[in-house]
């Protein structure tokens, strides 16, 4: 098995942690933009081997039983990310707002940890979306990070569509606001990933000062005025400088 072919299959895995839902392989091979002879070849493999089940009735798929495995090892852990899940809990709680972990991915930016609040009508997002490094508050806080060459290449992967001096002409457009971005080391996007939700997220970053994470504060844009969105600012900054030194362990 080759190094891209072991990505693939790794990333068709992932497919089952964006959503609660079984999925068949047609909708696997658009949601990767593979041929579904190859994700039909490995959801044979992973379902062989237990990390998947394939419903008798509509002929779909799920996580399968070895998926326990790694869930018991990591409950049981010391990990960092117990502590910062934690830290993630009393911020939504303290300013009653949801508040999201988010991994970069290649292209993407992950949601790996959700503490929501008490609200009964808030903004939610499940674990495992994926979005574009370039939108929302989120993402756009480590995109801003990235070398330009490195954000070239993701419009292209983006917006294929568009040729090379678009991508330049698009990435032009956001540079005043990347600049601002790394200036004030938080972003604030009202209506950009969802019209109805704000986001106020700060960078993380690993031992090696390479951005990693962002840690991200959202809720509903009829919740946020001028003062509550500085309020939030201030606690988001002090809790991400102590999930910042566990990150740093990562």
């Amino acid at each position: 098995m080759t190094v891209k072919t072991l990505k693939n299959s790794l990333d068709i895995l992932e497919c089952f942690a964006t959503t609660e839902n079984a999925l068949g392989v047609r909708e696997i091979s658009r949601m990767m933009k593979l041929p579904t002879s190859v994700v039909q070849r490995t959801i044979n493999t992973f379902t062989e081997a237990g990390y998947l089940i394939q419903d008798e009735h509509t002929k779909k798929y799920k996580l399968g039983y070895k998926m326990y495995l790694f869930y018991d090892v990591l409950s049981n852990s010391k990990d960092p990310h117990s502590t910062i899940y934690e830290l993630m809990q009393n911020l939504a709680s303290e300013i009653n707002e949801s508040v999201f972990l988010t991994y970069m991915d290649n292209e993407y930016g992950v949601t790996t940890k959700i503490a929501e609040s008490n609200k009964n009508v808030k903004y939610a997002v499940s674990l495992g979306t994926k979005t574009p490094l370039y939108i929302g508050a989120s993402c756009k806080v480590m995109f801003a990070y990235l070398d330009e060459d490195r954000q070239l290449e993701l419009m292209a992967f983006f917006l294929e569509e568009q040729s090379k001096e678009e991508h330049i002409s698009f990435l032009a457009s956001l540079k005043g606001e990347l600049q601002q971005i790394r200036q004030n080391n938080w972003c604030v996007t009202v209506g950009e990933y969802n019209e109805h939700a704000f986001g106020i997220s700060v960078p993380l970053f690993n031992y090696k000062k390479e951005i990693t994470a962002s840690l991200t504060i959202s809720g509903l844009v009829y919740d946020l005025d001028d003062q509550r969105e500085k309020n939030m600012l201030e606690q988001l900054v002090k809790v991400a400088q102590q999930i910042q030194s566990h990150i740093s362990k990562l």
